[in-house]
């Protein structure tokens, strides 16, 4: 697989391209305990990065008979990730953007709400890049949902197989496939195995050549 063989390259934003998952992970854990009480655990603050807040918000009721409302629990949680949020990208993923930016049109597709996005984007200095954003406002339903992709691949004027797709959570993996899209996923330290096309560990281990095994 050859990057300069796709049309188009659309990239997801939190824990692909910046280290935000930690901070909305920290956000969510602290307007749950603010609205009930409950202290999430360290592995359910992990398994929110493969989620969001008004889906996992139901999952928390169910599992420990809580009663909140998850649309209270996301608006807290937004106020809570401005408060604390610092927009670092991942190593090497400035130099990626850099090195394709002008030869490949290039979108961000983000469940994540514009309020968000386009001040981490400015902080992080990556708005520049992109062609088209879509973000979770534009949208009936998130990934794991193929709807942003969708909306995101009309936006470019591309059809999906000449297009990949970089993301670091499954839900994105499973959207970019059922949008039928190929997909890069970029580890960026998890560790774990993605069903994707080609799984990187790193930003840089897509930098040293154009091939990818």
């Amino acid at each position: 697989m050859m990057l300069k063989d796709f049309a188009a390259f659309i990239l997801d934003l939190d824990g692909t391209l910046i280290d935000s998952e930690g901070y909305h992970a920290r956000a969510f854990a602290d307007a749950v305990l603010a609205q009930s009480g409950y202290a999430l655990n360290a592995a359910e603050e992990k398994e929110f990065f493969g989620s969001h807040s008004l889906r996992f918000t139901e999952i928390l009721n169910r599992r420990h008979g809580l009663s909140l409302d998850p649309v209270r629990v996301l608006e807290h949680k937004r106020r809570r990730v401005h408060e604390i949020f610092e927009a670092k990208p991942f190593h090497g993923a400035l130099d990626f953007l850099q090195a394709w930016h002008g030869r490949k049109p290039m979108a961000l597709a983000t469940n994540s709400p514009l309020g968000f996005v386009m001040p981490a984007l400015e902080k992080a200095g990556l708005k520049r890049f992109f062609d088209h954003i879509t973000t979770a406002d534009e949208v009936a339903h998130r990934k794991p949902s193929p709807e942003i992709i969708e909306v995101t691949l009309r936006k470019l004027g591309v059809e999906p197989l000449k297009t990949l797709v970089f993301e670091d959570q499954l839900i994105g993996i499973e959207a970019a496939r059922a949008a039928g899209t190929h997909v890069v996923a970029v580890d960026n330290g998890q560790g774990v195995s993605f069903p994707a096309d080609v799984v990187v560990r790193t930003w840089r281990d897509l930098l040293g050549g154009q091939e990818m095994e």
